[in-house]
């Protein structure tokens, strides 16, 4: 293969003359001296390694990489929803208070670079060990958050890895404390370009090619709840960013921001051994912090909420979930044979043995706990705990909007206020005696950060938990796991150099690639510009049909197999193995529908379909939902699977619940309305059907070349359950025999998932496979997926308002 290396070792070498543009990793010694003695009587000392780059130089990379040209932001900006001007919008950090307010505070023309910290310390041993690695990422906030959230493209790096070490140099009594004070030495050598930066400014060539001069200002450090209480030099008893009490955490009162000036000298007084009175009150710790010195810094506004830990695992696992289970009739028993028998859905995990008995968490089980906590809770705990328990989930549900306005941001703030108006229930019923938990009083601090810096999902932790696993838990296991750091620094050095190579060659070959199109325009083959192209050559038939009905489908808002699952399912079949008992009634009715009035007169009350007659039938289909900028920013293709499998011989059938709209609503004139607020949605079970069964009657409908669905109606959206807000409905019948109609495929709009109404005690007899059949009542669950809430919560709240 005539290559340039010959083992190992060369080829090594050549991977790392790659990198020569980029940050190289330093390694800083570090001694630490403690207060235990050896056996020579001197004092026990431990060398500690502090690896690190220079984050001036990695901003500068960030912001001239040509990949995020299109997401970058250079300037603050002001969005709106209405022409007025009056309801602002929020979302990426440029959105926010912050950037402005700094912008008035630095030279005219200066660009301001949003710096985004975030750490935590993470195990890298497998079941057993003591090995663990301290990463430090590096984002900055002008780089887009759908971008920053994605880990393919590198916009979050990493500058250092912070020295893990038990110290027992020094006495039990002061290693704690020895502790902080390493972790602030550390940053404050790993953070030091940043100072004179930020101060002076530095001269970056931007992603679009332009030069500016640009201000790295810290803005946002990520980090969990102990970390920030670290950060902040606070105790872990009280609340990172304000001065409230330590008996007061429990309330609604607003408690002013502790002040970077006055905490510093604070902490300066009490190093001198002075003791100032606020230094207990505040709980803070005798540590000198790395912040102090950062220009324009205010660390305290700078720490953001944390959706996973303080909201998903703190507030509702580990707190109202307990709670809420303990005031339950039946308790733990009752809430786990619920979840047993509630009606699965594909997005949504099914806890077949309840919820006590799982013993490790992670966040995928939070967030499917909490989609159907609200239902199981409903009927068997007072109205009270279910308000409680409701204003929490609305809180989660509004904090991980991707824009929020100001309307949506009252929403938020009026469900912390609504939780704190009736949890006192949980006093009565002796389940707590006070609400002293940091993480609750951390949820009156959503709305301040969320204007400050933009929506909290841009700062959430799993984005850093996600990073371990390359720069962490990989790129340890690719070490001899004996001086595994600095192995870990050349191994990324490495990667890196790998990443940036290949990205060049792709450069270079797309513009190859370019020129070469150029060259073949230019050049003559003689072929006449009229000169029609050949049916049979493979330029005229390069798109396959299937793609070209795909894209049509798309188009419509579904997609569906080309081929069904059952060619040719006679009607009497679907009567049996499907259920459909209605269908031939139906079928006629939208065939006279279809072919006009006049097909009635000429058929007169002869039976169109007969029970040998054939359709094809399709077991799934997907629909495409309603792009939501709650939910996403970025307009995407999100397809939702609807499926109807019959009952086969190990397995129970499965039929999608569906939200469609009713066509004795006349819809197709309903322009204004959007997909999923149209006033007479309806839901039904679905059946798939194709076109097929259009022809069997004899007739030529050739303008019916949409699929059919065939469903049974529940009842329409008119009432909702007054304790938790949630749509109750039920079947739909007429004399005595469930509602069924024919209707296209583009009336569906979307699955969903519906709650049986429990009453105090579920009856024993409900199974997840059967429940939807016995039970007579339901709840819509709009907290299914976040496009549920918008559309049945949050808009409908909004329009009560």
């Amino acid at each position: 293969m005539c290559l340039s290396f010959q083992n190992k070792y060369a080829f090594l070498k050549k991977v790392d003359s790659l990198e020569s543009r980029s940050t190289k990793w330093e390694c800083e010694k570090l001694e630490a001296v403690g207060d235990e003695l050896d056996e020579n009587g001197n004092r026990r000392t431990e060398t500690l390694e502090l690896w690190k780059r220079n984050p001036v130089e990695c901003i500068k990379e960030l912001m001239g990489n040509p990949e995020f040209h299109e997401h970058m932001k250079y300037a603050p900006e002001h969005l709106y929803c209405d022409p007025e001007g009056k309801q602002q919008l929020y979302e990426n950090m440029s959105t926010g208070d912050w950037w402005w307010r700094m912008q008035e505070n630095l030279p005219k023309g200066a660009t301001i670079a949003p710096v985004i910290l975030a750490s935590d310390k993470t195990s890298l041993s497998r079941f057993s060990g003591d090995k663990s690695a301290w990463p430090v990422y590096l984002s900055i906030g002008n780089i887009d958050k759908s971008i920053r959230r994605k880990l393919s493209m590198h916009a979050t790096v990493l500058i250092g890895y912070l020295p893990v070490s038990k110290l027992e140099c020094f006495s039990k009594q002061h290693r704690a404390l020895e502790g902080y004070c390493l972790f602030h030495r550390c940053m404050r050598a790993l953070l030091a370009p940043l100072i004179a930066a930020g101060r002076n400014g530095v001269d970056m060539v931007c992603a679009d090619g332009l030069v500016r001069r640009v201000y790295p200002i810290l803005a946002a450090y990520i980090a969990d709840h102990p970390e920030q209480c670290l950060i902040a030099c606070c105790r872990e008893n009280l609340c990172p960013k304000c001065c409230v009490a330590r008996d007061q955490r429990g309330g609604t009162m607003r408690w002013p921001m502790r002040s970077v000036t006055e905490v510093c000298s604070i902490l300066e007084a009490a190093s001198q051994g002075a003791s100032p009175v606020n230094f207990e009150k505040w709980g803070l710790r005798a540590v000198n912090p790395f912040w102090k010195d950062l220009p324009h810094a205010d660390i305290f506004h700078s720490l953001t909420p944390d959706i996973l830990h303080q909201l998903h695992k703190g507030v509702f696992k580990d707190h109202i979930v307990l709670w809420a289970t303990a005031c339950t009739e039946g308790g733990k028993l009752e809430v786990d044979r619920r979840f047993r028998a509630m009606p699965k859905h594909p997005e949504l995990r099914h806890f077949k043995k309840g919820i006590s008995l799982v013993s490790q968490w992670t966040g995928t089980e939070y967030k499917n706990m909490k989609k159907v906590f609200l239902g199981v809770l409903s009927g068997g705990a007072e109205e009270a705990v279910t308000r409680a328990v409701r204003a929490v989930l609305d809180f989660i549900y509004y904090a991980h909007f991707e824009v929020h306005s100001d309307d949506s941001l009252k929403q938020l703030e009026d469900a912390w206020n609504t939780f704190h108006r009736f949890k006192h229930v949980f006093v009565h019923l002796g389940i707590r005696s006070e609400f002293n938990i940091p993480k609750i009083h951390l949820m009156q601090h959503y709305v301040t950060s969320i204007r400050e810096l933009g929506t909290a999902d841009g700062y959430s932790t799993e984005g850093p938990e996600c990073l371990y696993i390359e720069f962490a838990k990989m790129a340890y296991n690719f070490s001899n796991k004996k001086g595994y750091t600095s192995q870990m620094a050349t191994w990324l050095q490495r990667q890196k150099a790998a990443r940036r190579q290949d990205d060049y060659i792709c450069w270079a070959t797309a513009q190859d690639q370019i020129t070469e199109s150029q060259e073949d325009d230019d050049f003559d083959d003689g072929k006449s510009d009229s000169e029609p192209e050949d049916e049979q050559s493979p330029q005229a038939s390069h798109k396959a049909p299937s793609q070209a009905e795909e894209e049509e489908q798309l188009a419509n808002g579904f997609k569906i197999a080309k081929k069904p699952a059952y060619a040719r399912a006679k009607v009497f079949e679907l009567v049996k193995d499907f259920g459909a008992v209605d269908f031939t009634r139906c079928l006629e009715d939208r065939l006279h529908q279809l072919a006009g009035p006049s097909s009635r007169r000429r058929t007169g009350n002869m039976s169109l379909i007969i029970e040998n007659s054939s359709v094809a039938v399709y077991t799934q289909f997907k629909v495409k939902l309603p792009h939501i900028p709650q939910v996403s920013l970025i307009p995407k293709t999100t397809m939702d699977t609807i499926h109807a499998h019959p009952a086969q011989a190990a397995t129970a059938a499965h039929f999608s619940m569906v939200l469609a709209y009713d066509p004795a609503s006349n819809h197709s004139t309903d322009s204004e309305n959007p997909p999923g607020r149209h006033s007479r949605n309806s839901l039904t079970r679905a059946y798939a059907l194709s076109e097929a069964m259009c022809y069997t009657a004899g007739i030529s409908l050739d303008h019916a070349t949409l699929p059919l669905v065939y469903v049974k109606w529940f009842t329409p959206f008119n009432t909702h359950d007054r304790v938790n807000g949630l749509y109750t409905l039920s079947r739909s019948t007429c004399q005595h025999r469930r509602f069924a109609s024919i209707i296209p495929i583009t009336d569906i709009i979307c699955s969903c998932h519906l709650i049986p109404v429990w009453g105090t005690s579920m009856d024993r007899t409900w199974m997840s496979d059967t429940v939807v059949e016995l039970c007579k009542k339901f709840y819509f669950n709009s907290y299914l997926r976040h496009h549920d809430f918008v559309e049945f919560q949050y808009l409908v709240d909004r329009d009560e308002l």
